[in-house]
């Protein structure tokens, strides 16, 4: 069976599933070269089954993830769009309730859904206007401008999880949801969760062809991207992101599931409130925008975690309850909620006579890194908490699994993770590479196909760097061409390219590595990388440097898989996708040893193709299995994607070399 899996919201992408395996994945920012780019359209459906060898008359089911508060965009709706329908629920199982009344009808929501037209175009303006989203519409060449304000373009509203058990939202609070679960399902009756009860039949018209479909929530997306990513047999899943808990749009903050053989079933909503806590307080540090949360995991280990208190540790209704009722308080007023230690912060600088209540832009004053220290520890004991909880659960609903899931984008936090791994009470811990929600379409995909129409899973290579080289195929014509446009540059064929990369690195350079298919996800795993010498201190800044970033960020190590023990400790033995930290145990490589000797390891194995044979060739010369890897990218850039992108990347930056497909590149006079 082949399935369309198609994500439409900020990250969006489209993905095709092909009898159970990943074919394909397209990530839209590597196509507009906007980060984070939104609205999936008729182009990027092309461009998936073309690079999956398939047309559109190839597919049999289309699966749609929701985003959060994202309404659905039709840029060209004469070429692709979807309505809501009821009659395609025998196509998709849907329709079929719990016996403990779920909220609603499908039937009747998707009626109030589609007269919301005008009420989605709004939002969508709202999002284009919004200081975070307005940069992330943008087209392609040939395509119709993505704008929410066109009348040729069509929009359909939706909702977070429109159906679910009314205990689901009434027990908010950490302390209710188990006694609560243990009363609606009694010991396994989560096991008799109707598979039709939480999405949304559609029928979709795509150059014409009408396919059946559904939509399906977006945590339980990110669900199945790690469970069904994971190879597990069982396995308990936690998905956690910016959301907000209960909102007027649906239930947005995550989601407890159990996985079990071919099928998925969402067991509770998390209330986590971590994810949009951690967002507002990287606001708060003066790191905006999408990537703030990423910065500010790399600014936490410069402070220290005054203002955490293990009592601020909970779910929403945890929470709620200490709400400061002061109007005049400046976090309420600038930040929603004002989270507890926010307050309690600016009541300490206070007391201690400094003039800057609210955190300076300047990330490494007191203020602000002692304020990311806190909410990091913060984070990490609210992941803790949630990791027992689920366990707790499976104890009492009768699975037994020793792996846990963490997906979302929270699961992008390396030192949650890690001490998740090191202190719950799961033996293993995965995490998939798109653990944001570049990962929905291939979630929404692995739902529709494995969940709903109980067709046979297929073998991932979770444990590998491989299972993440699925982005688009390279012909080696368009490495030629783009090779032959390098006229101001010397071009070497016919090298040992990992032992001459390997050699440049002792000499000191700077290089660019560019392989094969590149990686999914938001981290680079040695097919586009920026790679440099652990061993010179010098490399921190260096690489910095050429990318452009804050000098104070951390960069970060990969090692070959069979040594990582010998250098890193605190992690699992297996990394492939750069989303644990480690603690560094030798002091050979101080470029990638943050302040407080972490590390966020990529571990290497046989998959990674010529990088692995890098690390190899620089070990033989240094006794050193580990290099510096960074994503080949500039500021504020998606991960390049093309042999050309990679070459103009070069031509403009300070890297020393550049190895493109077996070629290597350096400026006109240079070695």
């Amino acid at each position: 069976m082949i399935v369309l899996g198609v994500h439409m919201g900020h990250d969006a992408a489209v993905a095709v599933l092909v009898d159970g395996r990943v074919e394909s994945l397209i990530e839209r920012e590597r196509r507009t070269r906007i980060k984070h780019a939104a609205i999936a359209t008729i182009d990027d459906i092309d461009a998936a089954l073309a690079d999956a060898g398939l047309s559109i008359e190839d597919v049999d089911r289309i699966a749609v993830t929701t985003t959060q508060n994202w309404p659905f965009l039709f840029v060209e709706p004469d070429r692709f769009k979807f309505v809501y329908a009821p009659e395609a629920a025998a196509d998709v199982r849907a329709g079929v309730t719990v016996a403990k009344a779920m909220t609603g009808s499908w039937d009747s929501w998707s009626k109030a859904m589609a007269d919301q037209e005008e009420r989605g175009r709004t939002r969508l303006r709202n999002f284009r206007d919004f200081p975070d989203t307005r940069d992330l519409f943008g087209q392609l060449p040939g395509e119709r401008p993505v704008d929410p304000s066109s009348p040729d373009c069509e929009i359909l509203f939706t909702q977070q999880f429109p159906f679910f058990p009314p205990p689901w939202a009434d027990s908010q609070r950490a302390d209710q949801i188990r006694p609560a679960a243990r009363a609606l399902y009694g010991t396994s009756g989560w096991r008799e969760l109707s598979v039709g009860a939480f999405h949304i039949p559609i029928l979709a018209t795509i150059h014409g062809r009408r396919i059946p479909g559904a939509v399906i929530p977006h945590h339980l997306a990110h669900a199945a991207t790690a469970f069904y990513g994971s190879d597990a047999e069982t396995a308990a899943v936690i998905t956690h992101d910016g959301g907000q808990g209960s909102s007027p749009y649906g239930h947005t903050g995550g989601l407890y599931c159990f996985g079990e053989g071919n099928r998925l079933y969402p067991i509770w909503f998390n209330h986590g409130t971590g994810g949009n806590m951690y967002r507002r307080i990287a606001d708060a540090c003066g790191l905006k925008g999408m990537g703030g949360p990423g910065k500010l995991m790399g600014l936490s280990p410069y402070g220290t975690p005054r203002f955490h208190d293990d009592s601020w540790v909970g779910t929403a209704g945890d929470l709620a309850d200490r709400h400061p009722a002061d109007p005049d308080s400046v976090p309420v007023a600038l930040y929603e909620r004002a989270w507890p230690y926010m307050r309690a912060a600016l009541i300490a600088e206070r007391d201690a006579g400094i003039r800057h209540p609210i955190p300076s832009y300047d990330p490494l004053l007191g203020f602000s890194k002692d304020l990311a220290a806190s909410i990091q520890r913060t984070f990490e004991a609210q992941t803790l908490a949630m990791a027992h909880q689920i366990k707790g659960l499976a104890d009492d609903q009768g699975l037994a699994t020793d792996t846990l899931c963490l997906t979302g984008g929270c699961a992008l936090n390396c030192p949650a993770n890690s001490r998740v791994w090191r202190e719950s009470d799961f033996g293993s811990v995965f995490v998939p590479p798109t653990c944001d929600d570049s990962g929905l379409a291939i979630g929404g995909a692995f739902y529709l196909a494995h969940t709903l129409l109980d067709e046979p899973r297929a073998d991932q290579g979770a444990a590998t760097c491989g299972s993440a080289y699925l982005g688009r195929r390279i012909a080696a014509t368009e490495v030629t061409v783009a090779v032959n446009a390098a006229e101001d540059m010397r071009v070497e064929t016919g090298l040992d390219c990992a032992e001459m990369a390997a050699a440049d690195l002792v000499e000191g350079r700077i290089i660019g590595w560019y392989e094969g298919r590149s990686e999914i996800g938001p981290r680079a795993l040695g097919h586009r990388s920026v790679v440099a010498d652990p061993r010179r201190a010098d490399s921190w800044r260096r690489v910095n440097k050429v990318k452009n970033r804050e000098q104070w960020r951390p960069l970060a190590p990969a090692v070959l898989v069979e040594r990582a023990a010998d250098w890193f400790e605190g992690a699992p033995p297996a990394s492939p996708h750069m989303l644990f930290t480690a603690t560094v145990t030798r002091d050979d490589v101080p470029a990638i040893t943050h302040v407080d000797r972490s590390a966020r390891v990529q571990t290497v194995d046989e998959s990674c193709g010529g990088f692995r044979d890098l690390i190899a060739a620089f070990e033989r010369s240094t006794e050193v299995p580990v290099v510096m890897n960074t994503s080949l990218n500039g500021r504020g850039e998606p991960i390049v994607e093309s042999p050309d992108e990679a070459v103009a990347m070069f031509r403009n930056s300070d890297l020393d070399v550049l190895y493109l497909d077996g070629h290597r590149l350096t400026r006109t006079g240079s070695s």
